[in-house]
């Protein structure tokens, strides 16, 4: 079984969504509470799955489901396209150290922010450091759409949502459940024609 457990993430106009984490300091790293709270998003990112093979989800946040730490899951194989999934990594406190000037277009959704999607402009490549669940620290360089999962989820850390870098609402989107794999996969998230008024988006959030 592999169901997504929807019901741990918190609502979108939850205020730990536009709140700045904690960030996690190093003697907190490997005791129980932070073990628990790395348990919690693990369990939430593979689902019901007794065998924890492939995440239902390419990334996720700790506040995402109420835990304001600077912790992150991301899944540094995932295509964007529906392909494959399965190396989920872990970083703690993760900062983007350098970041390219190049940037490129492409979609993003979230599970913190209903059935908005929208179109988001970001750096093509860039360079993390942070903390494993161990404590080591490593530095690590990503391109493409692991790039863009990996400053997607550091954003929710920022208390950020994709949406603060949407200018052109022509660019934010409604897409129902069951009509993501063709906004996806068939690239029609470029002219999508179901588009998401800002005043409904605001709405959503309570603001």
């Amino acid at each position: 079984m592999n169901t997504l457990k929807l019901d741990k993430f918190v609502p979108p106009n939850s205020p730990i969504l536009v709140q700045v984490a904690q960030s996690v300091e190093l003697k907190d790293i490997g005791t129980a509470e932070l073990e628990k709270e790395i348990e919690d998003m693990l369990t939430v990112a593979y689902g019901e799955q007794i065998e924890r093979e492939k995440p239902t989800l390419v990334g996720l946040a700790a506040p995402q489901i109420g835990i304001s730490k600077c912790i992150i899951l991301v899944d540094v194989i995932a295509d964007g396209k529906g392909g494959p999934v399965g190396d989920l990594r872990l970083y703690i406190n993760p900062e983007i150290i350098w970041q390219s000037k190049e940037e490129a277009e492409w979609y993003e959704g979230c599970f913190s922010t209903s059935r908005v999607c929208g179109v988001v402009s970001r750096p093509v490549k860039i360079k993390i450091r942070a903390w494993t669940r161990t404590g080591e620290i490593v530095e690590e360089e990503y391109s493409g759409y692991t790039a863009r999962i990996v400053q997607h989820e550091i954003d929710h850390l920022n208390g950020k949502e994709f949406t603060t870098h949407i200018t052109d609402d022509s660019k934010l989107h409604w897409v129902e459940k069951e009509e993501f794999p063709v906004y996806r996969n068939q690239g029609m998230w470029k002219n999508w024609p179901n588009k998401c008024p800002r005043a409904k988006w605001e709405e959503i959030k309570g603001m």
